[in-house]
């Protein structure tokens, strides 16, 4: 289970009972922290991923960008993409994988035996 904090969830969206249905209908909770202004979203991965993909409107960005700022990172093999196309570039093994420019200099030295 997996907790997103959403801060003045209230005053940010235009249509909060829509909202929180959405999140109920992909099998995700929407809970009050206290008295206070601030929600707690919780939900599996999965249903997480599935939320982000079903809001799409303005008001809602911000809560992918919250979601996406709580999921995990997949762990991606540098080795094995380097492997697979050994042509790649810096910039475009960093773009595939997440991975920082040292990282991905540090894998492509490693591949060519440097």
């Amino acid at each position: 289970m997996i907790s997103v904090p959403l801060n003045s969830f209230v005053h940010r969206v235009a249509d909060k009972a829509q909202v929180i249905q959405l999140m109920t209908e992909q099998g995700c909770q929407m809970k009050r922290i206290r008295r206070s202004r601030n929600w707690l979203l919780s939900g599996e991965e999965a249903s997480l991923r599935q939320l982000k993909s079903q809001l799409t409107t303005e008001d809602t960005r911000w809560i992918v960008t919250a979601i996406d700022k709580t999921l995990p990172t997949p762990v991606v093999d540098l080795a094995a993409l380097i492997a697979d196309s050994p042509n790649i570039t810096i910039n475009q093994l960093v773009a595939h994988s997440g991975c920082t420019v040292s990282e991905a200099r540090l894998a492509i030295d490693k591949f060519e035996d440097l």
